[in-house]
This record gives structure tokens, sequence and C-alpha cells, in this order.
């Protein structure tokens, strides 16, 4: 399978579960988006026969694939696919014999995958040669260590990656409570301490002070045991101590990182949105933010403690005696790298194990799936010997995995015992020779498990270590993005557009060689209805968003009553600019909070008093609680054309000097459509309108209109001045006015 992305093995056995043959699979993509804009992992894949669409939430901490929906489509029945393009998310669209359909919805910045996917697709479908040349020209491994990019799209290899100057960063953010974060030092290093002095008690001056006759403590038993005992107490309060301090500070932290990057997401543009997955957007602040919560709760506590553990025992047991601290640690040290080296190839085995295990499952999944063929034609032998050959593969791999163990931890015991056996050797002869006491020697062998453990921690602490580096450096990689649209140092402050709104000589690309403007210039009058046609991906929304300042043009200049809109203060021009586009979005909450929300202040009788302006009042009044009624992210539960009425209601109450529509009309039927038009002719007298739309009849009373194709700005004027040119607009009015009349007579159905 060409991947476009790196499909988790959970999500592949999602599929495998199904019925789908991971063999024959094709190329794959994912999308991030439902048909609501709400967050949700779909990924798509095909065959030569099929296309397959798999949509639900990963959930990566367990490793998991929570479906919520599966659709198989026959290639067969695809006649074509296209991507319709919005301001920040795009549709997969799909054509059949009984009409068009979205398929899913994605961020932008994923547009190009799905250009090639989609085209890949066709090409199979029709059984044309397909040329991969350039998608393996694709850089997908580091060029440094040749290691597979974990994550196609950001190019970031975890193995390279300046993992000390981002930990380094990290640590300062635990500086902002630096009180807390010195009361933890202290009290681990005292807590390591106590348990490190802990064994002094009950081993050496046990056995040589109060056990042996002629010692300082000689018969003390309750004095010595009450030591013991006050020491590991002390030890356990102090860890106690430290762990709710850490317990306490830490969600702190991990809440001013989340905070700092959402306030940085509100301040970067929509370009920033466009190039990058809205559902990774999500998912990083919450699960990066959770993954450096367990690292410096769990893993960095444990390493400062195992750090001063081998430091310390390192002291202890040198000053006791060099011969058997040599042997103790050059033992640990190797059954150390021996059971990381073992535990390497291991994972390959089990990687193996699980293939075949997937493999087994599918056979399993087909034959039971498809029982009536296999009946049909007696192949139930032949079934039994497919699965009986995956089942080999399983087996084999099993056979590996349990023989290699076998093999390896009686190696280990060995040289533990051997390496134990020395050290009481060296014990017993440095104890005849006067040099080592029996205590002396018990006290080692008590350190001996405490250095095990503490090497074993850092050997394994690798890929905890690189998950939370990655992790921070996604999280700096947002919190460092310069935005590409900023204010001026010197805002201009903009009360109400009073002349005029102009474009001079204006061109934009969103990628570079690829203009999407090309040298526009036009000047709406303060108090005009506006209006721009043309065909889709004409260049007309982007006119939209280049005006309201979401994007800085490449070339020329955009002038508000004469000031260059990168000179106004942004908060003005927000306030002053209205939009509403054919991609209308809902916040979760009332009906009335989604109206209110570019003027909060806002009464309720204004609410209303904007939602009857919209024509939205009839239909909000029939619902359970009114105005008082709950919606989901992107208005979930309301019609299309409901939705783009309470989007007209909320521009409307922000009573903008420049209102913008893009389409926003686009899901209403005609009479809706009429009475929100005469909504807007009384909006025109105080406020200047730019109105975009494909019905020709909908602009017919502008003031001006434009005509913009492939870029460019073909014809400007009246309808009426136009339609007597005899252009570019007459055919578009002419091609609308025969389909309007074919559909009154019934001829095509609507």
């Amino acid at each position: 399978m060409k991947y476009f992305y790196d499909m988790p093995w959970y999500v592949e056995e999602a599929f495998v579960k199904r019925g789908v043959k991971e063999e024959g699979l094709l190329y794959c993509a994912k999308a991030d988006l439902d048909e609501e804009g709400c967050y949700i992992d779909v990924h798509l894949t095909f065959d030569k026969d099929q296309l397959y669409i798999l949509k639900g939430y990963e959930k990566i901490d367990v490793e998991q694939f929570e479906v919520e929906s599966y659709e198989e489509i026959p290639l067969d029945k695809i006649e074509d696919l296209s991507i319709y393009r919005y301001s920040t998310t795009a549709i997969l669209l799909m054509t059949t014999k009984e009409g068009e359909r979205p398929l899913v919805r994605f961020s932008l910045g994923m547009s190009d995958v799905f250009d090639k996917f989609k085209e890949r697709l066709l090409k199979t479908k029709n059984k044309e040669t397909i040329d991969d040349t350039l998608l393996e020209e694709i850089q997908t491994h580091c060029p440094l260590c040749h290691t597979r990019y974990p994550n196609q799209e950001r190019k970031v290899c975890p193995n390279c990656m300046d993992k000390q100057t981002t930990f380094k960063r990290l640590l300062k953010k635990y500086l902002n409570y630096k009180k807390e974060f010195i009361t933890v030092m202290v009290m681990i290093t005292l807590s390591t301490i106590f348990n490190l002095i802990a064994p002094y008690f009950s081993t050496r001056l046990l056995y040589d002070e109060v056990l042996t006759e002629g010692g300082g403590w000689y018969g003390k038993v309750t004095l010595i045991v009450i030591l013991i005992a006050l020491v590991k107490l002390i030890g356990v309060i102090l860890s106690m101590v430290y762990g709710l301090i850490l317990a306490h500070i830490t969600p702190k932290i991990t809440r001013d990182i989340k905070v700092e990057i959402f306030s940085k997401l509100q301040t970067l543009p929509v370009a920033f949105f466009s190039s990058k997955q809205t559902g990774s957007l999500m998912t990083r602040v919450e699960n990066d933010a959770m993954n450096i919560y367990w690292f410096f709760v769990d893993v960095l506590p444990y390493g400062i403690v195992s750090f001063v553990t081998i430091v310390g025992l390192l002291g202890i047991m040198l000053w006791i005696s060099v011969e058997i601290t040599l042997v103790m640690f050059g033992s640990v040290i190797l059954i150390t790298m021996i059971l990381k080296n073992f535990r390497k190839k291991q994972r390959k085995l089990w990687r193996r194990r699980h293939r075949a295990v997937k493999g087994t499952q599918a056979v399993v999944s087909e034959s039971l799936n498809g029982q009536r063929v296999v009946k049909a034609f007696a192949k139930e032998h032949e079934e039994v010997r497919r699965y009986d050959e995956k089942n080999k593969e399983f087996y084999h791999v099993s056979y590996q995995i349990g023989d290699r163990t076998a093999y390896m931890m009686p190696k280990v015991r060995l040289i533990y015992r051997f390496s134990n056996v020395a050290v009481l050797a060296i014990g017993a002869f440095s104890i005849i020779f006067g040099s080592l006491t029996l205590g002396s020697l018990y006290i080692l062998f008590s350190y001996t498990g405490m250095i095990e453990s503490s090497v074993m921690f850092f050997a394994n602490i690798g890929n905890r270590w690189s998950n939370c580096m990655d992790a921070a450096s996604r999280m700096f990689e947002i919190i460092d993005t310069v935005p590409t649209v900023t204010e001026s140092e010197h805002p201009v402050p903009l009360e109400e557009i009073r002349e005029s709104v102009e474009l001079k000589e204006v061109s934009f690309e969103y990628e570079v060689g690829r203009p999407i403007i090309k040298d526009i210039s036009l000047r709406v009058k303060a108090g005009q209805m506006f209006g721009i046609v043309g065909k889709t991906g004409a260049g007309k929304s982007t006119i939209i968003h280049l005006i309201s300042r979401l994007y800085d043009p490449t070339n020329g200049e955009i002038l508000i009553d004469g000031v260059n809109v990168k000179e106004i203060k942004n908060h003005d021009l927000r306030k002053h600019v209205g939009i509403v586009s054919q991609e209308t979005y809902l916040f979760v909450g009332t009906i009335a909070d989604n109206i209110r929300y570019a003027n909060p202040d806002s009464t309720m009788d204004q609410v209303i008093e904007a939602a009857k302006a919209a024509y939205a009042h009839e239909f909000i009044i029939k619902l359970p609680d009114a105005y008082d009624t709950i919606i989901g992210a992107g208005g979930v539960g309301l019609s299309g054309g409901e939705r783009q009425r309470l989007s007209i209601a909320r521009a409307i109450l922000q009573k903008p000097s420049l209102l913008i529509l893009d389409e926003a009309t686009s899901a209403m039927d005609t009479q809706t459509e009429r009475k929100i038009q005469e909504a807007i002719d009384e909006l025109k007298e105080g406020c200047t309108i730019i109105a975009i739309a494909h019905r020709l009849s909908t602009l017919r009373d502008a003031d001006q209109l434009a005509v913009i194709e492939d870029g460019k700005l073909l014809e400007q004027g009246t309808h009426e001045e136009l339609i007597e040119q005899k252009d570019k607009y007459y055919d578009l009015y002419q091609l609308q006015a025969e389909a309007i009349k074919f559909m009154e007579e019934g001829q095509i159905s609507v």
C-alpha cells in the first residue's frame, strides 16, 4: 500500500476485521472532520474493486480505534471525484448515477493529498497507468539516520531532533514555580538519602554493632529497630511530600502550556489553519500536554531518584570495597545492555506476530462472511488449508519469541548468580583477612537490587523521553510560529467606512508560483451594494478574504477610506467588517448565544430583532426551547438554510459598516431568499455590502457588478450595462435564465 500518511496498525486491524484484504490495498489517506466540521478520524483506502471508508476515533494512548461507521463503495459506481474548497476546509465529492454527494470533509491543508488520492483512485477504476515517480521522490525518511518520519507532514525525526534544548526550554516552565521546584528537588534528594542509609541500619549497624559482642550498640535491639523504622518512615514521608507538590504544580504547568498554545492559535492567520490538519491541532493541545504531564509526574522524579541513588551507592560501595563494587556494577551494566538489545530484537518479532494474527483473523472473517459461497463451491477444505498456512506463520514467530526468551533468561540469571558468587568469594576472603566485616558484606548485597532497578530505569527510559520531547517540540512549534498577518506598530483606528473600499493592482497566491488573484483593481463606494460573480474557483472568495484581511495580498494594496488595511487596527477592522459565508459554523451553546457571538452585550430584544430581520425568528420559536435551545458544534440538528439564517442574524447584530455575503443564501429556498434579499435592501442605507452569489437574479439590483474569471477582472458595471455588452456576464445570465425556464416548465426535476 502507498501511504499518504502512516496508518496505525490498529486502524489496519479495524479494516481487516471487516473483511478487507490488507495485501490488496493500493493507497490510503486520512481526513479529520465530519459533515458538521467537528473533529473525527476518517480513514480511506481502496483496492482494484472497492473504496473503503472507516470513521471513528483513534485512542492513541491505548492503541485502539473506536469505529463510528464503515462504508464500502464499488469503484465502478463512481463516475467522478472532485474537491470543493472553502475558506479553511474542503470536501471530497463523489458523482454517481444517483447524483453528487460528499464523501469526507477535511482541513484545507490536506487538499493536495486528496488530489493525489482521488487521481489515483480514478485511474485505478479506469485501469489507467499510474506514475508514482514523484510520489516516491517525496522525502519520507530522515536524510541523516534514514528513520521514517512518524508524521509525514511534519518531517521531524525523533532521533535527530535537539532534545536537550527542548528539555531545557520545558524545564523553564517549571522555574515559573521556583519555590515548589526547589522544594521538590530537596525532598527527592533527602528521600533518596534516607532510602540509601536505611540498609546501613538494618545490615552493618545491626550485625556489626548490635549483634556482635564488643560492638558499640551491643544488645540495643529495640533501639535499632526504632531507628530503622524511623528512617524508613521519614523516607516515605519525604516521598509523599514531593509527590503531592508535583501533583500540585504539574497540572498548573500543563494548563499554562495549553492556555499559551490556545492563545497563540487565536493570533495566527487563517493561512496557518489552512495548511494544517484541524483535527491534529486539536489533539496536539490535549495529547501532547498529557504526554508532558506524565513525564514530569512519573519519569522525571524517578529519574532524579535513580541518578542520586546510583551516585550515592557508587560512593558508599567504593568506600566499603572497591573490588566488590566493580564486580556488582559491571554485572548490572552487562545484564542491562544484554536485556536492552534483546528487547529491541524481540519487538521486531512481536510486530511479525501481530501481522500473523491479523492474517489469520482476515481468513476467518472472509470464510465466515462468505459461507454461502464456500459451501456452494465445496471449498471447505481449501479454506482450512488457507487458514493453516496463515497459522503456520503465527506458530513460527511465536516459537521464535518463546525460544529466544527461554534461551536469554537463564543466561541473564547465570550472569547474575556468577556475580553474586564472585561478590561472596571476594567478601569472604576480605572478612577472613579483616578488611571487611559481615555487616559490610550484607549492606553490599542489599544495595545490589537498588543498583539494578536504577540502571534498568535509565536503560528503559528512551521511548518515554523521546515521546515527551517530541510532544514538547510540537507544542513549541506552534508557540514559535510567526504570524504572517500582523498588526502595525502604530495602528490607525477605524470608526466607520465613510468613503470606499478599494483594491489597487492586487495579486495573491496561496502557494508560490500559483497565483489565484491576478492584478485586480476595483472600487466599492460606501453605501453601495457590490456584486461579484464568476465560476467556481475563479477567485471570488479569495477577494473577500483579502478585504477582511484573513490574508495579505502578495502584491498591490487594499485601502479602506484611503488607508491600507495593514495599517488599520485589527480589532476595528473585525468590528466593522461582518462576514456571512456559505460555510456556516455555529458554536456549542444556545441559539441566542450564537446570534450574539459578535456582540455579547446585546439584549434579548436586540437578538430577536436581528433574528426577525434574518427571517430566522419563525423557525426558532418552533424549537423546544426557542432561543434557549442548545445546538452542537457546526449547528447539529439544523438544516443548512437555518444555519445560514442564524449566521446572517449574527452579522446583522454586529452592525458592521461593511457586510460581506459569500453565497450566504445558497442553502435557502427561493421564497426565503427573496425575504432575506428584502432585509439586505433595508441594511443598505447604513452599510456597504459586497455579495457573491451563483444565482445572478439575487444580484440584479446591485449598484455595481464585477465578473471574475481565472483570478482576473473581466467586466464591471451595472446589470443593465453588462447585459448590453453581451460578454461573459450576458452568457452566464442567459444560461441561468434558460435553466430557470426549463425548471418552471417541468423539463428538469428540482
